[in-house]
């Protein structure tokens, strides 16, 4: 017994001593070199709700760039619904843009222009309101040219445009508007 005891009171005094040789991460800051004269320029992700526009009624969009950089060129996807009861339209819009950014770098106000796609789901019926797309499914020609308010630090954003839409039978003048938020 007095054997166990001295053992389990060496064990306790190493256990407790041992936080005196031990290190763990070291909370200090970070001791690499970096050069901060380059901004850091990580490219945006914005996710808006959009009426009209490529996606022809409500839809919620994801627009991202594809190199670093608020501006240039990116992308937007979408998915969106619009049901009057007996008419309904699913719409899935994609377009490839291009933002030029007004007056000097780190502006908020851009130039967008794009082109794309949007595939359509719709059925209607003779009663009630009737949509220029009833009883379709396939894809349409869409573009885009207008206006972006995009802030450098992410937050709230928007965006209205002009939007042309060709199909089968013809070319459709539209716009739409979006709000939505940048990070």
């Amino acid at each position: 017994m007095k054997k166990a005891f001295l053992l389990k009171a060496v064990f306790l005094f190493l256990l407790v001593t041992s936080h005196f040789c031990l290190k763990a991460q070291n909370l200090e800051e970070d001791t690499v070199k970096r050069d901060t004269t380059v901004p850091n320029s990580a490219k945006p992700r914005t996710v808006f709700l959009e009426v009209g526009g490529p996606g022809l009624a409500l839809t919620a969009n994801y627009d991202t760039r594809f190199g670093e950089g608020r501006d240039k060129w990116g992308y937007r996807i979408g998915a969106g619904y619009y049901n009057t009861g007996s008419n309904w339209v699913a719409t899935v819009p994609f377009q490839v843009n291009y933002l030029y950014g007004f007056k000097k770098p780190g502006a908020s106000s851009f130039l967008e222009l794009g082109a794309g796609t949007t595939f359509v789901r719709s059925h209607g019926s003779t009663t009630g309101t009737v949509f220029q797309f009833d009883n379709i499914t396939g894809f349409i020609g869409t573009a885009t040219i207008g206006y972006r308010y995009q802030q450098d630090n992410g937050g709230i954003n928007f965006r209205i445009g002009f939007v042309p839409i060709l199909y089968d039978a013809g070319l459709i003048a539209a716009g739409g508007f979006s709000v939505g938020y940048t990070f």
